[in-house]
């Protein structure tokens, strides 16, 4: 059995552009079919300002906007799909709404079968060596590494590794895969198109990329230890 256990995934759909978060409260995306309209009525609402709207449906999706940001985010598998669908959906009636970056991001929290295998992930990831005579009992804290897209899309792949806040009791390590699209040159005029099509060609592609992303890391910060000889007291 490998030494670590799935606690938890998951699935994010980041925009960046120009919003204005009012619009995006529940009672509208149930009045445009987005959302059945008892979700609608019964959506968790934390806030509705001019600046910034924050609601949650059913436990299954969180959503928050504000004038630069639109998020959508949920924890359960099932429902990663279907929150892209809310978000082709959103920007095909809000189509003129312009555009200018998206992170189709996955993340997943594990439990990490004991500490002297959490401290190797970060001895692998972040020697210490250089640290020893700058910081006292110096330990990775949180580590992002960022490599370009193996694609013809602008943009970037970033992979982030720390400690788990949610792994409780034990161990556990947090990985996040951010698959970054970007327009740097957006024509007079333009709107979610562009980026709409990129998350529906790119979604699946991009899935079974974080997939592998986060397998690899794990299969080569967990096993065959043998070689690590640093030690420290986080990972």
């Amino acid at each position: 059995m490998p030494p670590y256990r799935l606690v938890q995934q998951g699935h994010q759909i980041i925009l960046l552009g120009d919003f204005n978060p009012k619009i995006f409260q529940p009672a509208w995306f149930g009045a445009q079919g987005l959302i059945a309209q008892s979700e609608a009525e019964n959506a968790k609402i934390q806030v509705v300002h001019a600046e910034v709207v924050i609601f949650s449906l059913e436990d299954w999706l969180t959503l928050q906007v504000t004038r630069e940001r639109f998020a959508a985010a949920t924890t359960q598998v099932p429902y990663a799909e279907v929150m892209r669908d809310l978000v082709l959906g959103t920007f095909e009636a809000l189509r003129h709404t312009p555009l200018r970056m998206m992170g189709i991001n996955r993340d997943a929290h594990y439990g990490i079968e004991s500490f002297d295998l959490w401290h190797s992930v970060g001895h692998r990831l972040a020697p210490k060596k250089i640290w020893g005579d700058i910081l006292v009992d110096p330990g990775m804290n949180s580590l992002t590494i960022q490599g370009k897209r193996p694609d013809n899309f602008d943009g970037a792949i970033r992979v982030t590794v720390e400690p788990s806040a949610i792994v409780y009791p034990g161990p556990g390590l947090f990985l996040r895969v951010n698959d970054h699209f970007e327009y740097t040159n957006l024509p007079p005029g333009a709107g979610a198109d562009d980026i709409m099509n990129i998350l529906r060609d790119q979604w699946d592609v991009s899935y079974k990329r974080a997939d592998s992303i986060i397998e690899k890391v794990l299969e080569r910060t967990t096993h065959d230890q043998s070689n690590s000889s640093d030690a420290d007291k986080a990972p």
